[in-house]
Formats: structure tokens, sequence, C-alpha cells
């Protein structure tokens, strides 16, 4: 995740892809993502709503759409793709329920997002920022979400804003990704072969928080962190504080034979297994998977932007 990554470049060494591991076994070497889900998730379920809650969701709706752009804007089809009951939902739920609170929130980034065009960025500009997968898609968990990979130690930009815009912009291909019913993302933090200097800066880590706490709640569905070194348990102390405790529960830490249960005692987050939460024809080989897969730019684009828009696409948000 770029929040994780310090806005600087480091070696060409570093940014290599992975080698490939000894994967024979599994097939080939393929450079196509998986981009597509297979029929085999089964979709979380959110708790049935109150009566009240309903009401709730009525009320902010009906509140939303009468301050939206006029039918004769642009950018109307855009907001009123996002301006869903799913959406509604996913900020009352974020807010506890509590009206006057979601309103504000979900109101700021209705024109947030007037103003940022998240749904709008150029491909061609975000580009760059893709060329050594530090940050991709490619397969989906258990419950249907597509799994977002990122690489800290292949971090290639020294552009701090091109940086920021490439997380939203993924946020948003992301979101184009899901099937139906399935509304929020998996991702999946490598650290390995990562060093301190990979280590982000507190203000961009406190900036991503803010995107997607503000105006993407409810979109994580969960997060393993892989290889977890000790510099990042440092970050994530530090961190911590700034992200709402349902958020915070949501991260996960990968076990790894290779280390000793004393690192397990770092963090009160939980320790998983990979294979509990990804069937292994949807986990690369590299996470313990049987998928064989080596990230190559121009494949991973293509089928990007084969699915999920180019330029984009206008969408009803689930």
């Amino acid at each position: 995740m770029n929040v994780f990554n310090r806005l600087k470049s480091n070696s060409n060494a570093s940014l290599k892809p992975p080698a490939a591991a000894s994967t024979e076994k599994y097939g080939p070497v393929v450079h196509e993502p998986k981009l597509v889900p297979t029929a085999k998730f089964t979709p979380a379920a959110q708790p049935a709503l109150t009566e009240e809650q309903k009401d709730k969701v009525v009320k902010l709706k009906q509140y939303i759409e009468s301050i939206m752009l006029p039918e004769t804007d642009k950018y109307y089809p855009n907001e009123r793709g996002f301006v869903t009951e799913a959406t509604v939902k996913r900020y009352m739920r974020a807010r506890k329920w509590d009206y006057e609170q979601a309103k504000v929130m979900l109101e700021n980034t209705v024109r947030w997002r007037r103003d940022y065009r998240p749904d709008e960025l150029d491909p061609d500009y975000i580009k760059p920022e893709a060329e050594t997968g530090k940050m991709y898609f490619n397969g989906f968990d258990k419950c249907g979400r597509p799994v977002w990979i990122m690489r800290p130690r292949l971090q290639n930009s020294k552009d701090g804003e091109r940086q920021i815009k490439h997380i939203v912009y993924s946020l948003e291909r992301g979101i184009r990704l899901m099937p139906e019913l399935v509304e929020n993302l998996a991702i999946i933090v490598d650290f390995k072969d990562s060093s301190a200097s990979h280590n982000p800066s507190v203000s961009t880590c406190k900036k991503f928080l803010d995107i997607l706490g503000n105006h993407y709640p409810e979109r994580l569905g969960v997060a393993f962190v892989v290889k977890s070194p000790w510099f990042f348990f440092a970050t994530f102390k530090i961190i911590s504080p700034f992200m709402d405790p349902v958020t915070k529960n949501k991260i996960k830490f990968v076990h790894d034979g290779n280390k000793d249960e004393k690192d397990t005692k770092q963090t009160t987050n939980e320790w998983v297994n990979l294979g509990d939460y990804i069937d292994t024809d949807q986990l690369e080989c590299d996470f313990g998977g049987h998928f064989n897969y080596t990230y190559e730019l121009e494949p991973y684009w293509s089928a990007l932007l084969e699915k999920t828009g180019n330029p984009y696409k206008v969408i009803e948000y689930n």
C-alpha cells in the first residue's frame, strides 16, 4: 500500500518485480491477472436493518438527492451512480447510525468527488505509478472481494500527489471489479525484502487514512500484513490512534514460519493463515497459493482497463 511507503525513490535493484519461485508444478508463469471472480464465493452479509435504520436511510438518501447536481451537468451521471441506497447504508454504518454525522460525512464526500473526480482520473497520468507492480489487483477472496496486492519495496516515485491519486484510482477500479452483493476489498501488504527506508511518513499514512475513512467508508473488508518487519510495528503503533477501532481490527497479520513466537506479541491484532480467507487457485504462489503469476505492466494494465473502463466507466455503486 502506498500508505506504507515513504515518498521517495529507492535503488533500481529494489524496483525489480519479485522473482518467480520454483513453482513449475502449478503450471507455467502467467501474466494475465484474475479480475473476474469465480462462482463459489459467499458475500459477507450485513445484519438486517431495523425500522428506525430503514427510515434513516430513506431520509438521508432524499436529502443527498436534494443537493445533487442538475441533470444538465456533465458530472451528473457519475453523481447519480454514486448516490445509491448501498452508498447511504455504508455511510450510516460508518457513523454508527448517527444521522447528523452520516449526513455531514456523505455530503462532504459528494462535494469532494465533484472537485476531485476520483472516478475520472486519467489512466495515462496514473500509469507510471504502476510500472513496478507496487500495487495491483489479482484474484478474489472467499467472500468475493477483489484482492489488492501491495509491495512497498517496489516504490518507484517521488511524486506525492500522484501517489495519492494512484491509491484513489485503485480504489475506484477495485469497486468496479466487485461482483454483485460485494462492497469491499481484501488487501495483502507484502513486506518481503522491505527495509526501513520503505516505511511511510506519518503524514502520508494520515492522508491515506483520511481519504479511506472519510470518502471510502466500509470499503476495507480485510487487510493482511505479510512478513511484517519491526519498523512496521513501530509505524502501526503510531497511526493506530488515528484509526477507527472497527477498521483497526480488520488488519490481520499473516503467520510466517520463520518468525519467533515473540513477534506475534508486538500487536493485539489477530494472526491468521491466508489460506483460510483466499482459495489457493486465487492466491499467488508467493503467498502460498497455486496461481503462478508474475506481474508485468502491459498485460495487467490492458486487462484492468478492459474490465473497469478505458478511460473510465460510470457505474451504479454497490
